[in-house]
């Protein structure tokens, strides 16, 4: 018996190890906690409770999902439009606070779980301190994206409510864009200095967007233009023509709410609804003072100056004036340069002015896309509030957005209806005037509907504009098959060669080989395109600082049956 005892002894003690390593090994409740508040469920996960992590996780994975599904099928654009319209903010809102509710009960939830009994009141006060630590720190994520849609929620509200009360601009909301037809927007610049409580219109562009083939037209009227016609529901104020000078007519309007009681925009859009011949849909007005801001936050605009700009009177504040030279050639603006160079209106013609801000327009909106407003939009907020007013409804956000994404910068024309082609220099007691010949401005404009470049024709200015080098090399060793290929891309338009002495570092490759190098893919975009789509394949991007050509193809043995 006495031998028999220290025996049992180590039995009991052998078990008692075995047993303790089958249990699950505790978890700290502190960990658990923090993994379940950078991700539901996690925590959970971590201490191996299965079904809670799965509980947990699910809502924000499914929510998730949902948002990719969006991003996939329509961009960053369909996916910006559908949270900046009414519904999603208020949508984007209520989710972000049920999401910090979520987070919060998934790492509280762990945090229990992971108490462990007989722990001292020191050990659980430490650790419920260290909980709601990690709850402030994490539910701070949920306060930052809260301003974002709260400034987003202003922000668009500001611009797209018409105008606030007081300033004219706003009235009726026009009729809703369906989305496929022609857009045609009225771009108001608003000239006003500081100091200045009056104003004129003296910028008026109407940029017409096919949605179809994503081309963009845009018109300018000169604001010295007189007699313009009037449309029939002002005939009784003005009689059949607007005799004043056209940049006078938003204030005439303004002061006249009686006859105009849409607002002075709208007042302004139907007469020049009835110069052009055409539908002008919405009108957007743009105070320039602000559009240096926009221009500043965005990191500056490259402009090709074609002609120099020599203003001695420039002004430079209330009293104050100041010397402009800007040499022929391109340059980086900032907001203040760009401003200058689209407001200057001495050692030029009203109508070089005129040229100017379309090549501003065209400039900022081809150099500024979707993501760059978004990571810009804080700072942008306040600015964009004060500088731009729309009447485009807010409703249809997603489709502007979606339509501005598919918007080609490159396919752009732009006429000034500028004498003597279409209007005749004169001078009477309004002083300097323009005379517009109507018929003659309608015929240009239907010309430049006619006349905008297909698809497939603005494709191939594109190709010829990027002039992509692209090598095609021979990596299955057959006899010409490399000659044949570029031949065959340039049947379709590429300038493709198969240089002679160079070799593949592989041969008798099964799968032809598709490259672009040197971060290419952004500066030919369009050839990259166009050459996957003929051969049904996707370029891989590598950095190789010794190869000197855009895209590089290694035939192989697939190549025949390449896009069949």
């Amino acid at each position: 018996m006495a031998n028999g005892a220290p025996t049992r002894s180590r039995v009991r003690r052998y078990r008692a190890r075995v047993n303790s390593n089958d249990r699950t090994p505790k978890s700290s409740a502190f960990a658990a906690a923090l993994l379940s508040i950078l991700l539901p469920g996690l925590g959970q996960a971590y201490q191996r409770r299965w079904r809670a992590a799965l509980r947990f996780a699910t809502p924000l994975f499914l929510l998730g999902a949902g948002f990719a599904g969006i991003y996939v099928a329509d961009g960053l654009a369909g996916l910006l439009g559908l949270l900046l319209s009414p519904l999603g903010l208020s949508a984007a809102g209520i989710l972000n606070i049920l999401a910090a509710l979520w987070r919060a009960a998934a790492a509280t939830e762990a945090w229990r779980q992971g108490l462990t009994r007989g722990s001292g009141v020191r050990a659980t006060l430490l650790s419920s301190v260290a909980l709601a630590s990690t709850l402030a720190v994490g539910l701070s994520i949920h306060l930052l994206v809260g301003g974002y849609v709260s400034t987003a929620s202003a922000l668009v509200g500001g611009i797209f409510s018409g105008a606030e009360e007081g300033d004219g601009q706003g009235g009726a909301t026009p009729p809703s864009w369906d989305g496929t037809e022609r857009l045609n927007v009225l771009l108001i610049g608003v000239d006003q200095r500081q100091g200045e409580t009056s104003f004129n219109t003296d910028t008026l562009i109407v940029a017409s967007v096919d949605p179809v083939k994503g081309s963009v037209s845009m018109f300018s009227i000169p604001r010295d233009t007189v007699d313009v016609p009037v449309p029939a529901s002002a005939q009784a104020l003005y009689g059949a023509t607007y005799n004043n000078k056209i940049n006078s007519y938003y204030s005439s309007a303004k002061a006249n709410s009686d006859t105009f009681p849409n607002g002075p925009a709208a007042a302004l859009r139907e007469l020049l609804s009835e110069l052009y011949g055409i539908r002008i849909d919405y009108s957007v007005m743009v105070n320039f003072s602000g559009f240096k801001q926009i221009v500043d936050t965005l990191g500056g605009i490259r402009i090709t100056t074609k002609n120099p700009i020599v203003d001695e009177t420039y002004p430079a504040g209330v009293g104050h004036l100041r010397r402009i030279r800007m040499p022929v050639g391109v340059r980086t603006m900032d907001g203040q340069e760009a401003l200058i160079f689209a407001r200057s209106r001495y050692g030029s013609s009203d109508f070089g002015r005129a040229e100017r801000q379309q090549q501003v327009i065209a400039a900022v909106r081809a150099q500024t896309d979707v993501e760059a407003i978004a990571a810009n939009l804080p700072a942008l907020a306040s600015t964009l509030q004060d500088a731009i007013k729309s009447d485009f409804p807010q409703g249809d956000l997603p489709r502007l957005l979606e339509l501005l994404g598919r918007v080609d910068a490159s396919n752009l024309k732009s006429i000034v209806f500028a004498p003597p082609v279409y209007q005749t220099v004169g001078a009477d007691e309004r002083g300097y005037i323009i005379v517009p010949d109507v018929e003659k401005i309608r015929r240009a404009i239907l010309a430049a509907f006619a006349a905008e470049p297909t698809p497939d024709e603005v494709e191939e200015q594109s190709v010829e504009r990027e002039a992509a080098r692209i090598w095609v090399l021979n990596g299955t060793g057959r006899p010409g098959e490399a000659g044949a290929f570029a031949a065959r891309l340039i049947q379709a338009g590429l300038e493709a060669t198969a240089p002679s002495g160079i070799t593949p570092p592989e041969i008798g490759l099964l799968q032809t080989r598709l490259t672009v190098y040197n971060g290419a893919a952004l500066r030919v975009p369009v050839t990259l395109a166009l050459i996957e789509r003929l051969m049904g394949i996707r370029a891989v991007e590598i950095d190789d600082p010794s190869v000197t050509v855009d895209i590089q193809i290694i035939t192989g043995a697939d190549l025949s049956t390449l896009n069949e």
